[in-house]
């Protein structure tokens, strides 16, 4: 069980890694954000690459945890992917910059990235394309372009999140979806769409 001091300063890593990424983010950065000396942030996690590990590794075991449902056979396709966005939605509400910050990562080190997940994700999981694929409604839909649509449906209204504020703010508009209710049922809605 971890003590308030490291909740505390995974909490803030978290943040300063999305903010800067790994290659960025400085220790004493986190210390300092944290309320902490450097020696105690040293003490519970030696480096600044084992708290990234900690921070990063917690993040995709939960996105591979939410992809667990593209595996239940006991619900349609379409519930399954549905489920799978709403998960995926909750996630990056957790996680806003997850996505930009996933770019960024990626670009500075792609190896590196890629050897993270493979250390995370069973190999059993499926996936949206081969799902759709499996399910014989690549008839209906390119599955690798009904992801990018899916991912991006989910994704951007997180990254673009400030400008979308300025524009609604100017167009004189109040908007409010604090449980994402509203974009979870747009999601919803093109699923079916595309997949029916």
């Amino acid at each position: 069980m971890r003590s308030s001091t490291e909740n505390r300063i995974l909490e803030v890593a978290k943040e300063v890694f999305m903010e800067q990424g790994l290659y960025g983010a400085r220790m004493q950065d986190i210390a300092n954000k944290a309320g902490i000396n450097k020696a105690l942030l040293h003490y519970y996690f030696r480096s600044k690459e084992r708290l990234f590990d900690v921070v990063f590794g917690g993040a995709l075991t939960k996105y591979f945890k939410n992809m667990e449902v593209l595996n239940n056979n006991s619900k349609s396709v379409i519930d399954r992917i549905i489920h799978f966005s709403e998960c995926f939605i909750d996630f990056l509400a957790e996680y806003p910059q997850m996505s930009l910050f996933l770019l960024k990562e990626m670009s500075a080190n792609e190896a590196l990235f890629l050897d993270k997940v493979k250390s995370i994700k069973s190999q059993e999981q499926q996936g949206v394309i081969q799902l759709i694929t499996d399910a014989g409604l690549d008839s209906k839909v390119d599955p690798v372009l009904f992801l990018m649509q899916l991912h991006s449906l989910c994704a951007y209204p997180f990254l673009a999140a400030p400008v979308f504020k300025v524009i609604i703010e100017k167009s004189g508009q109040k908007w409010s979806d604090p449980l994402h209710d509203k974009l979870k049922s747009s999601v919803k809605k093109f699923i079916t769409q595309q997949l029916t």
